[in-house]
């Protein structure tokens, strides 16, 4: 990532009218600039912070990503001998075999994956306990410094920008119904940046810091 953080603090600020970081210190926008990485991260898009690892198979089925993992992207291998697993649906394979958890361990062939329990995975046929599996997935971010990069992809530096001006407006918006009106549209424009689509269950209303 080649996106400082310096600048993006600037062009915050330079929206926010507070170029000397008078009303917002650096520090206050760093913290934003943070929580927005974690934002974006977490976000529809799976192209935000992705890592590559290895993770080390425990015996049975049920795997688990690594502790700073938000959700799996991909089972990419096999460590030991370079075979590749493929994604699988559990539909069919329950209907053609319902007891495949309960089969003799071997090299994993297949993974199956449900969104509503994203740290885990399921792998075909069971593990023994041990082997490596080389996986792809989307992880919540570091912190970064004022001296450094963003860890997230370049592509959501605007979305960032977006994302500290509205936490920086949503501070006035109690007396003042030009800022809430603006806090909103920012923060509209980075959900939309982030790819949430416009709909009635996404919530607009800026948050108060």
């Amino acid at each position: 990532m080649a996106t400082t953080v310096r600048s993006i603090l600037n062009r915050a600020a330079a929206l926010l009218n507070d170029e000397e970081f008078v009303r917002w210190e650096e520090s206050e926008l760093l913290e934003w600039l943070n929580d927005g990485q974690r934002a974006v991260a977490k976000g529809p898009s799976t192209d935000a912070y992705v890592l590559r690892a290895n993770v080390t198979a425990v015996a049975g089925t049920a795997q688990t990503l690594p502790t700073n993992a938000i959700r799996l992207v991909d089972v990419v291998k096999n460590v030991s001998n370079g075979s590749a697993v493929h994604q699988a649906d559990y539909a069919t394979v329950d209907m053609l075999s319902s007891t495949w958890r309960a089969s003799a361990s071997g090299v994993a062939e297949s993974y199956f994956y449900d969104e509503r329990n994203p740290k885990q995975f399921e792998v075909y046929p069971p593990q023994a306990g041990g082997e490596l599996l080389e996986v792809v997935y989307n992880a919540q971010p570091g912190d970064a410094t004022i001296s450094g990069n963003i860890a997230i992809s370049d592509m959501y530096a605007d979305s960032l920008i977006d994302y500290i001006v509205y936490r920086g407006l949503s501070k006035d918006t109690e007396d003042s119904a030009a800022e809430l009106g603006r806090a909103t549209a920012f923060y509209r424009a980075f959900l939309l940046g982030v790819g949430y689509k416009e709909s009635t269950d996404i919530q607009i209303e800026p948050r108060r810091s």
